[in-house]
Order: C-alpha cells, then structure tokens, then sequence
C-alpha cells in the first residue's frame, strides 16, 4: 500500500538502498552493436536486460544515459519490448496509473490533461485508460520513434510527441493536471532538471507520480527534498520498495523500485 509523506521529502529506509546492489554485466550499447548481435529477437531481449541490468546503465547512478545510446536501445528492442518486460512481471504502468487514479476525484469523469512522460510503446498509456481515465487527454512523449510509431498503434493518446527528457519540454508552463512517469528516471541524471520541468508544466495542485529503481534512489533524494523544501511540490505517497522485474533473474529480489506522488503546491 502508499505510505503517507508527511511533506518533508522522502523518508526511505536507506537500508534498502544499500542492499539493493546491481547485478554486474557489461554489454556495449552502441547502435552497431546491437545490430551486429542482434539476429533474433531471443537475443535482442537478452540484450537488452544485459544492458538494462549492467552496472550504471550508462554511467553510475544518477548520471544517466546518453540519449543517442537510450534511443539506439529502444528502437531496436522496439517490437519485442512489450513481450519481454511483460514476461519478466512488469507492473509499474499499471501501479503508476492506478495511483494518479487514486489522486483524482473521479478517474472515470476526469477530463483535464495528462502528460505520459517516457511513454515508450504505449503500455502506460494504456494502463491510464484502463484505469478509468476515459475520457482524459493525454500526451504520450519519448525519446524513440520506433517505440511512439508502436504507442501509436495502440490508439490510446490524444497527442505523440518525441523529445529528449534531459532538456527543457515543449510545453507551455502549466499545460497538464498530471504527469505520470514509468521507468523512465533511470536513464536521467538528476542534474537534467526532468523534475523541475514536470512541476514546471504541471497546474497547480496538479499530480506527478513516477518510480525510481531502488539502486538509482539515493542520488535522487537530495533533488526530491531540496524541491520540497523551496515549496516546489507536496510528497502526498510513497510507497515502500517492491518488486520491478520479478520473473528476470537479473533484477528478481536484487533491484526493487519506489513509487513517489507528489502534488505541485499552488
């Protein structure tokens, strides 16, 4: 279940942040070598856990990946990577959608603006649906176009933007009432400023809820407290850490995630 901020930024148990170690792989992830190994698509999901698994995922926690490396990834796994998340137990879209779906009045008659932020191939965007954000209008925003041609095919989203998540959004400063974020931190550095722009194009008292792997948590929280200490956003929930790939022998009980709510202050 959520447990309740108290508007002091996150209190996670640093314990868990020390256990939760990333397992040890090294694979490249250049474009060329994804192509020159990727000869079924068996191999381009074991690539890409490898790389997903592999010691910093672009650089140690908090530094991120660099965006040509995050969308020669992402094209590549395009076709497989519903498949491939969903048989390694993937919930956080449907945990992240049920959770904004908790925060609004009524998710069923909610017809403001939803900023999917790291939409991938659409999974989030329709989890959002399914949790009774029917008739919202939602904008699904990444980095790959192979994974927004797929989002698209899905008919989930009013609007599909591409755009870099490292740099300042297109979008006009209070233009949504919520901003949902699924998967898509680990591959950001905090320094990026990605948080202060989901504030930035949220309305006040608007909703933002994303996850953070539990090996990427720790260089987030100075940036999550410093922003609720200078009045940027409320922490409504947090949730305790819980499992991100299950059913992956990579990640399994070695790498958990949070979930953070927090609400724009007005």
């Amino acid at each position: 279940p959520l447990s309740q901020g108290e508007g002091s930024g996150p209190g996670i148990d640093r314990r868990w942040l020390a256990a939760s170690s990333t397992p040890q792989l090294t694979v490249s992830t250049s474009r060329a070598d994804v192509h020159l190994t990727g000869h079924s698509a068996a191999r381009q999901f074991w690539m890409a856990t490898s790389i997903m698994a592999s010691g910093d995922v672009g650089g140690e926690a908090g530094k991120g990946m660099a965006p040509e490396e995050a969308r020669a990834l992402y094209d590549d796994w395009g076709d497989g990577y519903t498949t491939s998340v969903e048989s390694w137990g993937y919930t956080m879209p449907h945990e992240i959608a049920a959770a904004l779906a908790s925060l609004a009045d009524d998710a069923p008659s909610f017809s403001g603006k939803i900023l999917d932020a790291g939409a991938g191939d659409g999974l989030s965007g329709r989890e959002l649906r399914a949790a009774g954000f029917k008739n919202a209008d939602i904008t699904g925003a990444d980095l790959s176009p192979k994974l927004l041609e797929i989002a698209a095919s899905r008919s989930v989203y009013d609007q599909l933007k591409q755009l870099d998540l490292s740099q300042r959004l297109p979008f006009e400063s209070e233009s949504f009432d919520m901003v949902s974020c699924v998967g898509t931190l680990t591959y950001l550095a905090p320094s990026s400023g990605v948080l202060a722009e989901f504030v930035r194009v949220t309305k006040p008292g608007g909703h933002i809820c994303y996850n953070i792997r539990t090996d990427h948590k720790l260089a987030w929280l100075e940036t999550e407290k410093a922003m609720v200490a200078n009045g940027s956003w409320q922490l409504l929930t947090e949730t305790e850490p819980r499992p991100y790939l299950p059913n992956n022998p990579d990640y399994a009980d070695k790498v958990l995630t949070v979930i953070s709510c927090y609400r724009k202050t007005v």
